[in-house]
């Protein structure tokens, strides 16, 4: 284990309920989708408290970097691995953001054709 970050509602709550608890972690190597099941099975067995867990080194470029931008790193085996994971997050997700804008602008365009179209 190299990073956990508790992100999320839980971090946002601001002392409000909360749904579930959004873990995210980094492994090296990094855990089949199998072995995130089991242990997000032992995380509920053992807390008893409804948990969404991810890994990072499968997240999306936007999720990584909510998580990174949002969340609370709980555990990091050395503070250069932080450092290096937030470091490549921001720059990954700075990087694509022209495209990212590009697609949301084209699907938004696709949208409004089709309530045009449909409203003819």
């Amino acid at each position: 284990m190299n990073l956990v970050y508790l992100f999320g509602s839980a971090v946002r709550a601001g002392g409000a309920p909360v749904r579930d608890v959004d873990l995210a972690v980094l492994t090296d190597p990094p855990l089949s989708p199998s072995h995130l099941v089991r242990r997000r099975a032992d995380l509920v067995t053992a807390t008893r408290a409804p948990i969404d867990l991810v890994s990072l080194s499968d997240a999306s470029t936007v999720l990584s970097h909510e998580v990174v931008e949002s969340g609370l790193c709980l555990f990091a085996r050395t503070p250069d691995v932080e450092t290096e994971f937030v470091t490549r997050t921001r720059a990954r997700y700075w990087d694509f953001r022209p495209y990212r804008e590009d697609q949301w602008r084209l699907a938004g365009e696709r949208l409004e054709e089709r309530r045009l179209g449909s409203a003819t």
